[in-house]
């Protein structure tokens, strides 16, 4: 054979193992985590062993705020750790839905597994309904005018103003430790807490945002995309203490090629946050419901690495129940609505799914207590027109 034909045969056999090298896994496409302007701790995050679920108090309640120059009450779910503290601080808030009308139907019982966690950490977390949602006192504030970059950073920062008046309500807690303070917000929450990394309450050490953002529509569009990222290059020029996003790559509201354009445009000045973009979820087709009970074995691990890359209190080693039981589904119910089951068993607070004749079924989530879950989940089962029964309370099967 001479040299030429060799060098063919060669060529051939190189050509052919490139092409059978299999791609990378979707996977690994999807979760990915980002830096910058990060800086070493000061000093090493406390640590305490994890307190037990069982252990910590949960209370409703009301706190007195001003905001504004103004007298509000906001609604509270509250997670104390046992003992008299003090403890650092963890303040979280919701999402504004996209339905206007549906403000005050926001139920504070599904941020109860982001609160405990906190808990477990040694911090007292208080999660609170902004003014114009759910009980709480004032008029909503967060308008964003036409959508444009100034009206959605205006909008942050009047929800940003109502975290800032919880912590400095808080701080007159004895229990409190003022001192040490980690704001957490979900959708528009954490569009917030961007705002509020800028402002720097005393205290603030730390902010957290799950999806965060504003302006969705439906799935895959905003109002404004181009404000929406102008908004972000607003926020981030005033903001120093260090975020940590997180995003689903299976996020409907702001989806992946926007937050990263969010992202840069936040982190042209310097602003310090880490993205932490994790893949689809088990329990949900839409990924901006990361904040869920279900997404918990991917939020806490990621919040773990960031409260230690930033100095604030952990735990020493996390508990080894982040992962949710994902019970079969009841038989009975359609294989058309097993997507509906993933979702219960997902979600958060007090929950039950009952079970009709025909695959008719009703469930519900986030409630205050056992007893609320189950006659909900049972009336919008029977609104059906059939006879129903409860197979799962709280994700456990009842016989």
């Amino acid at each position: 054979m001479s040299r030429i034909r060799l060098l063919l045969v060669v060529l051939v056999i190189l050509s052919v193992v490139v092409v059978v090298v299999p791609p990378e896994p979707a996977a690994a496409r999807d979760e990915q985590r980002i830096d910058r302007s990060f800086s070493p701790p000061r000093y090493e995050s406390p640590r305490i062993a994890p307190i037990p679920a069982a252990a910590l108090t949960v209370e409703n309640g009301m706190l007195a705020v001003t905001v504004d120059g103004a007298e509000q009450s906001l609604r509270t779910l509250t997670v104390t750790p046992p003992g008299p503290g003090p403890f650092p601080l963890a303040v979280i808030s919701h999402g504004s839905p996209r339905d206007a009308a549906k403000r005050r139907e926001i139920r504070l019982r599904g941020f109860l597994p982001v609160a405990e966690d906190f808990a477990r950490r040694g911090y007292k977390a208080v999660v609170f309904a902004r003014r114009g949602y759910a009980g709480s006192t004032g008029d909503y504030a967060e308008r964003a005018e036409s959508c444009t970059a100034d009206g959605y950073a205006r909008a942050a920062h009047a929800a940003a103003e109502d975290y800032a008046a919880v912590i400095a309500a808080a701080a007159a807690d004895p229990t409190v430790d003022a001192s040490t303070v980690v704001a957490v917000g979900q959708s528009a929450g954490g569009f917030a807490v961007n705002a509020l990394a800028g402002m720097a309450p005393r205290g603030l050490i730390a902010a957290i945002s799950f999806a965060g953002g504003r302006g969705s529509t439906k799935d895959f569009a905003n109002c404004n995309a181009e404000g929406l990222t102008g908004a972000f290059d607003l926020l981030g020029r005033d903001a120093t203490v260090p975020a940590l996003w997180l995003y689903s790559s299976a996020d409907r509201y702001f989806w992946p090629d926007l937050v990263h354009r969010n992202f840069e445009a936040f982190t042209a000045n310097g602003a310090p946050v880490r993205l932490e973009m994790v893949g689809p979820l088990w329990y949900a087709e839409d990924g901006h419901d990361l904040f869920d009970l279900g997404g918990r074995e991917l939020w806490r691990p990621r919040i773990d690495a960031f409260l230690k890359a930033v100095g604030a209190p952990t735990w020493t080693t996390a508990p080894g129940d982040a992962a949710v039981r994902r019970v079969p589904a009841p038989k009975g119910l359609s294989q058309k609505w097993r997507g509906r089951w993933l979702r219960y068993l997902g979600a958060a607070g007090h929950k039950a799914f009952a079970l009709g004749p025909k695959s008719r079924y009703g469930w519900v989530d986030r409630r205050d207590g056992e007893d609320t879950a189950l006659a909900d989940a049972l009336a919008l089962c029977q609104a059906k027109g059939d006879t129903c029964r409860v197979v799962s309370l709280d994700g456990t099967p009842v016989e």
